[in-house]
């Protein structure tokens, strides 16, 4: 009677989970993904970095990996952003702009790169994902003396040169990978039992029904030649990337995608003769959140580092994202986004 008992308990915990969503207390996305033999897998445990279902409770709230990446053309093409669960794209010097990419720990990515250096304003997003793995090669003064003053958990090739690897065909300093394995490595070696630290995730759940566009595709123009567009794939569900409106191809020679752009306006000034930027990400102003075929208009919000940075629709209602893959595009307050539907 016992083993029956339990039984019943289990199944009723599993019933209730499915009905009422996450154990983590999110919205619960939509679970039923196609398993190996072709039928609908229903997941109980959703993973907070990306919303979709993950087979241990452990998965839902993920070791992060983030890795700051090249978007210089003389890096092109790419490799591994197609395999990242979240990107910030943000403005640097030379009117172009650079990547920091996460990824779970264990993510199976063969390469990804080239991996370029660091930037203080980044650390303010990092630190929305508790005690992430920063990888890079080396970076400012302010953004390495900034990595150092927050303790930042990182892996700098500088002095970790085994955990990454330069491909001589190409030339530097847009030759330099990692991969999952890589990293995976790191953390043995290095995490020296290190507790990391929880955090939360977006809101993810079916798209809005009110306050929104039919919106086709998107492009926001860094600079007169460096035109990045995202145009949506009704039939994948996804949006395709552009760059100077060709599409974007990556070192496997696939469209690189996302399930969500957001656009985040933020005061960006330029602070030396090089180009150097101080961004504020801390604080509030304009968004916009593009998923589905569809725009929502709104605002982000983020009082602390540590902060999820949020976002809100006009009633002042966090916005769900797709589960999926998001892509948040940073961008000065007078850019204009030129949509179309």
């Amino acid at each position: 009677m016992a083993t029956l008992a339990v039984l019943f308990v289990a199944s009723v915990s599993l019933i209730l989970a499915i009905i009422f969503g996450r154990p983590d207390g999110g919205s619960l996305p939509d679970g039923q993904t196609p398993d190996s033999a072709g039928e609908a897998e229903q997941f109980i445990y959703f993973s907070r970095l990306t919303g979709l279902g993950v087979r241990e409770q452990s998965e839902a709230t993920p070791k992060v990996i983030a890795v700051m990446m090249d978007n210089n053309p003389d890096g092109y093409p790419l490799a591994g952003l197609n395999d990242a669960g979240v990107v910030y794209e943000v403005p640097v010097e030379g009117s172009i702009t650079r990547f920091m990419a996460l990824y779970p720990a264990s993510s199976t990515a063969e390469k990804v790169g080239p991996v370029r250096s660091a930037r203080p304003y980044y650390l303010d997003w990092l630190a929305e994902y508790g005690t992430a793995l920063y990888m890079h090669c080396g970076g400012s003064a302010e953004g390495l003396a900034e990595v150092k003053t927050r303790g930042v958990f990182d892996a700098d090739e500088f002095f970790r040169t085994p955990y990454f690897w330069r491909d001589h065909t190409r030339l530097a300093p847009h030759n330099l990978y990692t991969s999952a394995e890589k990293w995976q490595k790191y953390l043995v070696d290095y995490d020296n039992g290190r507790v990391f630290a929880d955090w939360q995730g977006w809101e993810f759940g079916e798209a809005p029904t009110t306050g929104t566009e039919k919106i086709s595709s998107l492009s926001a123009a860094y600079a007169s030649r460096f035109v990045v567009g995202w145009r949506y794939d009704s039939g994948q569900g996804k949006y395709d990337r552009l760059l100077n409106n060709e599409l974007f191809l990556d070192d496997k020679n696939n469209p690189l995608e996302t399930d969500n752009v957001v656009v985040q306006y933020a005061s960006i000034s330029v602070i030396d003769e090089i180009g150097r930027r101080k961004i504020v990400a801390i604080g509030e102003g304009e968004a916009r959140v593009f998923r589905n075929g569809l725009m929502v208009r709104g605002t982000w919000k983020k009082e602390n580092p540590s902060d999820r940075t949020r976002f809100y629709n006009k009633l002042g209602n966090e916005i769900p994202l797709a589960p999926g893959k998001t892509w948040v595009m940073v961008v000065p307050l007078k850019m204009s986004i030129t949509v179309s539907n």
